[in-house]
């Protein structure tokens, strides 16, 4: 998921192999979720998708994101996980 960002950062520059990299990333974990049939667990890994893709939007060339923001997702996504993986909770 990380990389889903910088995929379609680079097919903004007319990198054709990280638009195909963007679409392909994105359809397998579309395949993925669709073959949950957990309804609690779906929900949980799209948000986690956007929660992601938005933090991951903060970053640019010119700015990152704040302390603030990065514990915001940290904790966002810990909660996220502890939903898809429930023993995720208990190593972190």
């Amino acid at each position: 998921m990380n990389g889903q960002d910088w995929y379609w950062y680079l097919s903004d520059y007319q990198v054709a192999e990280m638009k195909c990299k963007a679409y392909s990333t994105m359809r397998h974990f579309v395949e993925l979720v669709a073959s949950i049939h957990d309804a609690t667990i779906r929900k949980a890994m799209r948000e986690l998708w956007t929660v992601t893709y938005n933090y991951m939007g903060l970053s640019s060339p010119m700015s990152s994101p704040t302390d603030i923001q990065t514990k915001e997702y940290n904790d966002r996504k810990a909660e996220l996980m502890a939903v898809i993986l429930p023993l995720y909770n208990m190593a972190a």
